[in-house]
């Protein structure tokens, strides 16, 4: 298969080549670049999660009330209070678009940018279309069958990154050029995230221990989300390493190879260049 279709890259670089440029690029700046990640994970995590604790009638009160449903299949369901459906549709389009854009600024400037979070904001109608439309995409190919659905978020994956790269782009566009970028390179995303596995282990770790623990008490709704909120530190300190591997792959879709990047943060990423030669293809 050829590196370069469509104008996009096949992107061979190994995971764990992707992992220590990105380690080597943040060396002195991670801590506060994983403020930024804290703060995006607060609101779209902790703030719909305390917004639970006052609002707490879930989907499946919800039915109930309607009698509409089976009440075996009520006794199965998770209980998720509504509010956080409704604060997940209206704002994770606006903050996915602001991780894209801050990642994507700290990666090619060095240099960590907090107001490019709220980007998104300037553009919430776009954003939030965005997202509504992934989520009917790929919740139509999951109703067919899971790995359908699988595939479809994966092609969308690039997405907001393509966006916040030109945000005079439209849905459409933004959708087909994410799906024409990870033609040939769904198996290569896959496995990145696969290397970040580990990374997401040790995040979740904490709040599987403490969830076993809370199962044993009967404690109050708002200690389980306060302890439960507690718990997910680690989460977000695993997801922004994950950020910045997403975002160099997005880099690589674009250019190929290391070698090819050029912008302010492109000596960290090839620093090592003398010691590997495969940077220069």
């Amino acid at each position: 298969m050829p590196d370069n279709i469509n104008g996009h890259y096949i992107v061979r670089e190994h995971p764990v080549r992707i992992i220590t440029k990105c380690r080597s690029h943040s060396k002195g700046t991670l801590m506060s670049f994983l403020v930024g990640v804290m703060i995006i994970y607060i609101f779209l995590n902790w703030i719909p999660e305390t917004a639970s604790i006052f609002f707490p009638v879930t989907n499946v009160d919800l039915m109930s009330r309607t009698g509409a449903y089976d009440r075996q299949l009520l006794q199965v369901m998770p209980r998720t209070p509504l509010v956080m459906y409704f604060y997940g549709m209206f704002f994770t389009g606006v903050f996915k678009f602001g991780e894209a854009l801050y990642t994507l600024t700290y990666i090619r400037n060095r240099k960590v940018e907090y107001r490019a979070i709220s980007e998104g904001f300037s553009m919430y109608g776009k954003t939030l279309a965005l997202f509504i439309v992934q989520v009917l995409i790929v919740g139509f190919w999951s109703m067919l069958f899971v790995i359908p659905g699988i595939i479809a978020t994966i092609n969308f994956s690039q997405a907001f990154y393509i966006l916040a790269d030109d945000p005079s782009k439209g849905i459409t566009q933004v959708l087909s050029e994410s799906k024409i970028m990870m033609t040939g390179n769904r198996m290569n995303y896959v496995r990145l995230l696969l290397f970040y596995l580990p990374y997401l282990m040790l995040g979740y770790a904490p709040s599987l221990v403490l969830s076993d623990l809370v199962m044993r008490y009967n404690l109050s709704q708002t200690s389980i989300v306060l302890i439960g909120m507690l718990a997910e530190i680690p989460v977000f300190i695993a997801h922004g390493y994950i950020c910045l591997g997403r975002a160099v792959f997005y880099e690589l879709l674009q250019n190929g190879s290391f070698a090819k990047f050029r912008y302010a943060g492109q000596d960290a990423f090839r620093e090592m260049e003398k010691l590997d030669p495969a940077d220069n293809n």
